[in-house]
């Protein structure tokens, strides 16, 4: 392609794009498939550092890469063409296209921040609005920036149905929709996000949901869900989303893990799943909690986040490895040994360093307790059962579990001082990532995306708007509650999933409602809606196992927020044939299927299968197409409902 024609389809490819857009969107990829390897974590050759714009402006050991004067002069960009020496990559040619795309970077730097790639101008948002006005005021600044037009609002029954499913775990009844959208008061969605977020279903549905974005399910973890019930760990979670339970209590009742008794008991149960092993303690805190994966920093720095650091894995590993599983009088314990957890790591180079207790983005903290001190009952708040130091020298390699009366408390606690760093307003990533997480959740993909990768190599589509809604929930005291109804109430939430124009634009826009699967739990309990099944008051389907159709649908569609929905054969074969689903849409006592047989036509019939099932009227087309299959006799009615639930309308929330 001639060069001219080139710049033509890049500059019409980023039409609607900032500029800065080129560093996230071309080049750190380019960079990333290409130099890292060698110019990255586990390697810097000639001191260079290609993993970040800061890092590419620093330059490495030769020097400057870029110029931004010259930008054709700058060696990041020379290396690349034909038949320079000496030339990168080594092993191959980069297309036309990236080159370009490069050289357009370099040139876009001297009008642009180098922060993170843009070429925005930033964003002020007032300081006298509410948090869901301020999100309609910075997702709307983006819009005008970029020239979209967004899509309209989502009418009453599409809202009512997308706001159960997100709330409540479910489809609204026949009944419920239809009070709904009868309803004529103006205030009528504030008020149904309010009932729904007091709702004993809302807490139960949160328990569940992040039951598995803390813990990861059950199936894929290989740990049993009896268990997590057993032990407390899902009564936890409920008491804490009905009591609205600050986040930052949360997050250190389940690190520190020393509860009293009652329900926050459960907490503990966060880390005695993971068995004595406190890799995997450090990293779930840090995804889980934090946003951030660092399991790649173990072998070296990691290779594209610069800020993740070798010594920030086995720093965060050390916060953890004086920790130990424990049966005590009370239940599952995760106790603490005042001494020990000292150890060193090596790099590729096997060049070997002390591990320091450091997590990214925090200074080193001072262990009180140096490598010197023996154990003994003067390092304890409490003096320990005898036999807590008797067992010490027969634990044996591999996971074990002491019975001991009570978990033994050190008064210098890593996991506390963990906590203390990790978990307040000091640490902005914390509350950045319960509102990334829940942004996430509720609308489809986070800020930053995908959600458990808060990195320099994942910058956010709103920077502004993250830091504005991390220091509202900080301040709010890590209100939940309030942040979920903020995020309900705006204008990007309640949009409709159908965008406009010719050109669909970036889903990190939101200016169209995301489509997104349902979670196991609400396409459970939405099929039981859908075959006549109605609710009591604590959200309970009276005569029915729902765990046992919960945990076959769990099985097959195990994740939350996945980062591509990607539906597999064995779902579709699942849909299909597997007889649990059959036994309930065909069952006798279906009375969706009874209250489509009352109708007198076969229009009635389609129409009426329709508003029960999938929430809404059918339009021409559909009557057309079920009458035409309703033909085929009361059997066919049956089959009907089958398509409709198992379908993609009915598995997504739209």
């Amino acid at each position: 392609m001639p060069k001219i024609l080139l710049t033509i389809f890049i500059t019409t490819c980023l039409h609607g794009s900032a500029f800065g857009d080129l560093w996230k969107a071309h080049v750190a990829p380019i960079l990333q498939s290409n130099c890292v390897k060698c110019h990255g974590g586990a390697k810097k050759k000639s001191g260079l550092d290609l993993r970040s714009v800061e890092s590419v402006l620093a330059g490495g050991e030769d020097g400057s890469v870029v110029d931004k004067k010259y930008p054709e002069r700058s060696p990041i960009y020379t290396v690349l063409l034909e038949d320079t020496e000496p030339h990168m990559p080594p092993k191959g040619q980069l297309k036309v296209d990236e080159i370009e795309f490069i050289k357009l970077w370099i040139e876009s730097l001297s009008n642009k921040s180098a922060n993170d790639g843009s070429n925005d101008q930033g964003l002020d948002i007032p300081e006298d609005i509410g948090i869901t006005e301020a999100i309609d005021f910075a997702i709307m600044d983006k819009w005008s920036k970029l020239g979209i037009k967004a899509s309209p609002v989502a009418g009453d029954g599409t809202f009512c149905r997308r706001v159960y499913l997100d709330v409540v775990g479910r489809i609204p009844t026949y009944e419920e929709i239809k009070n709904f959208t009868a309803n004529q008061s103006p205030l009528k969605r504030g008020d149904l996000i309010d009932k729904l977020l007091n709702s004993n279903e809302h807490f139960d549905y949160m328990a569940e949901v992040f039951s598995a974005m803390l813990l990861g399910r059950e199936s894929e973890k290989k740990r049993s869900r009896d268990d997590r019930v057993k032990n407390g760990w899902l009564d936890y979670l409920k008491w804490a989303f009905k009591t609205n339970r600050k986040w930052d209590k949360v997050a250190k009742d389940i690190v520190i893990a020393k509860p009293e008794d009652g329900p926050v008991s459960g907490a503990s149960w966060f880390l005695f799943e993971q068995r004595n092993d406190y890799s995997k303690m450090a990293t779930l805190t840090m995804s889980s909690l934090l946003g951030k994966q660092i399991q790649c920093a173990q072998c070296h720095d990691h290779p594209v986040s610069p800020e993740i650091e070798q010594r920030h894995y086995w720093g965060m590993v050390s916060f953890f490895n004086r920790s130990l599983n424990v049966d005590t009088n009370d239940g599952p314990r995760v106790a603490e040994r005042a001494t020990g957890g000292f150890s060193k790591f090596a790099d590729l180079s096997g060049k070997s360093y002390d591990t320091e207790l450091v997590m990214v983005d925090q200074d080193p903290i001072k262990d009180e307790n140096d490598s010197s001190k023996k154990e003994s009952e003067q390092l304890y708040k409490n003096p320990p059962d005898k036999n807590w130091f008797v067992k010490k020298s027969k634990e044996k390699k591999g996971y074990n579990v002491i019975k001991i009366n009570k978990a033994p408390e050190p008064k210098f606690s890593r996991r506390e001082k963990l906590a203390e760093i990790a978990f307040s307003n000091d640490n902005p990533s914390f509350s950045k990532a319960m509102v990334n997480r829940l942004w996430a959740l509720l609308m489809g993909r986070g800020i930053v995306n995908p959600i458990d990768k808060m990195d320099s190599s994942h910058p956010p589509s709103h920077p502004e708007l993250l830091n504005y809604l991390g220091e509202s929930f900080s301040e709010s005291g890590y209100d939940v509650k309030n942040l979920i109804k903020s995020i309900l109430s705006s204008k990007p939430y309640q949009l409709s999933s159908y965008p406009i124009g010719d050109i669909k634009p970036e889903p990190d826009t939101f200016s169209y409602y995301l489509v997104k699967p349902l979670s196991a739990e609400a396409f459970s309990k939405s099929m039981l809606i859908a075959t006549g099944n109605v609710p009591d008051l604590k959200g309970q389907f009276s005569g029915i196992d729902y765990n046992k159709l919960r945990q076959t649908v769990v099985n097959k569609f195990p994740k939350i927020l996945p980062e591509v929905y990607s539906p597999s054969v064995q779902q579709a074969l699942f849909l299909s044939n597997n007889p649990l689903i059959e036994e309930f849409v065909f069952s006798d006592n279906n009375s969706t299927i009874t209250d489509i047989l009352a109708q007198e036509t076969l229009s009635e019939k389609v129409i009426k299968a329709f508003q029960l099932i999938v929430n809404r009227l059918p339009d021409q087309y559909e009557i057309d197409a079920g009458v035409k299959f309703l033909e085929r006799g009361e059997d066919a009615v049956k089959q009907l409902c089958w398509t409709l639930i198992t379908g993609p309308e009915f598995r997504m929330n739209h």
